[in-house]
């Protein structure tokens, strides 16, 4: 893992100089945020994909909410979740899936526990977690 984010910031670096070098500077801070963006999505892809298997288990667990192994359930899918350094870094506090499962919408009270979901829409982070 020490070994992967070396290697992307080595990577992350060149880019910047190479960028700096040809892009005027209008572009090179949108170029800049996109090299951020795909180097954050390569470092944290394996989360992503935590991520992606635990909102599928979120879906199994709104269906047997209110039983006697929604909890433990619960509890299982809330130490995958906020274990991962994305949920520490961009949420502000501890997520709870049972609480969300008994929100009748679920999406906004995850866009308050974690600000950086606010500016994108429930669609959007749908289609966005169909492509990762």
């Amino acid at each position: 893992m020490v070994l992967k984010v070396i290697l992307v910031a080595v990577v992350v670096i060149a880019f910047i100089g190479i960028i700096g070098n040809f892009a005027p500077h209008a572009s090179l801070n949108v170029a800049l945020q996109n090299l951020q963006t795909s180097a954050v999505t390569l470092v944290y892809a394996g989360e992503l994909e935590e991520i992606r298997n635990v909102v599928n288990d979120f879906i199994k667990l709104r269906n047997i909410r209110g039983t006697s192994d929604a909890e433990v359930f619960a509890d299982k899918l809330d130490q995958r979740l906020n274990n991962l350094e994305l949920v520490k870094m961009y949420c502000s506090q501890k997520i709870s899936t049972l609480d969300l499962a008994n929100e009748k919408n679920p999406y906004i009270k995850l866009q308050e526990i974690c600000p950086s979901l606010k500016d994108i829409s429930f669609s959007k982070a749908v289609q966005l977690f169909r492509l990762i």
